[in-house]
């Protein structure tokens, strides 16, 4: 048994593989916030999101701190400016330094969040890819049977949620590469430059970790497991991404900037220790 440790008094709610959620998690790491992870499956998540939302969004991530439920992305990581002052900052406090994090973070949250994830769960999809162990091999085996079970309809859930349609999933091709575009002229063309200033800000942890998926960058989620087979369409645009400055950047931010501090403990682990 493993000695208890004190709890947070901060849980975070979420999809291991959601990149969405990995962008909350690389928030509260760079600011050294201790929070507790919450695993949830997609489709029975909505009981606990809606529980904790009284009804509003189901969405992930989910960030209760202390009594105080934030949902969306974007809101957690501006509630956690707001919240823990003696935290590192990862926002200029005002000036166009400012204006110009908050416009790039909410750019990158849209353009690569959504079509990143569209086009790699299309793809992901039509190869046939064995997708159980990234979306439930961070689950406990009871878990990640159920999760097994319920594949079918969450696959047919997202599907529609995220309108796996050609001709969107061609929108959303050529909308990555716009994002792409504009990364490399943010940073000028230089994978060494963060977008805005001279440090870690918000802006950044969202392109990089919204872009992960196409990069499967060393501490990302999305790391290639060995003997995994990678379909040949996402194989052949992460070599392009990688070829670009835009990939580059984003493994160097991992490299250099995804830090992670104790952050106390997974629930499921916890229990699996006793």
């Amino acid at each position: 048994m493993l000695p208890r440790m004190s709890r947070p008094g901060i849980t975070l709610y979420q999809f291991p593989i959601s990149h969405y959620c990995e962008k909350t998690r690389w928030n509260l790491d760079a600011k050294g916030i201790p929070y507790v992870i919450e695993n949830l499956i997609p489709g029975p998540h909505r009981f606990v999101t809606k529980r904790l939302t009284k009804g509003g969004r189901g969405t992930v991530p989910v960030l209760v701190d202390r009594g105080t439920v934030v949902t969306d992305s974007t809101d957690i990581a501006l509630h956690l400016e707001r919240a823990h002052l003696s935290a590192p900052s990862l926002i200029p406090a005002e000036g166009p330094e400012r204006e110009r994090v908050l416009e790039l973070e909410t750019y990158f949250d849209e353009v690569a969040g959504k079509h990143v994830r569209r086009w790699v769960y299309a793809t992901l999809f039509a190869s046939g890819a064995d997708i159980k162990p990234l979306m439930f091999g961070a689950f406990p085996l009871p878990l990640r049977l159920v999760g097994t079970a319920l594949l079918p309809v969450i696959k047919v859930a997202i599907r529609r949620q995220y309108a796996l349609m050609p001709d969107k999933v061609e929108e959303s091709r050529v909308k990555i590469q716009e994002g792409l575009d504009r990364l490399e002229r943010e940073i000028q063309g230089d994978p060494s430059r963060y977008l805005v200033g001279s440090s870690l800000s918000i802006a950044d942890i969202a392109a990089a970790s919204l872009y992960s998926p196409l990069v499967a960058a060393e501490g990302s989620p999305y790391t290639v497991r060995p003997a995994e087979d990678v379909p040949k369409a996402l194989a052949e645009l992460r070599a392009s991404v990688l070829a670009r400055p835009a990939g580059q950047w984003v493994l160097r931010r991992y490299r250099e900037d995804r830090r992670r501090p104790a952050r106390g403990f997974n629930s499921h682990a916890e229990a699996a220790n006793g």
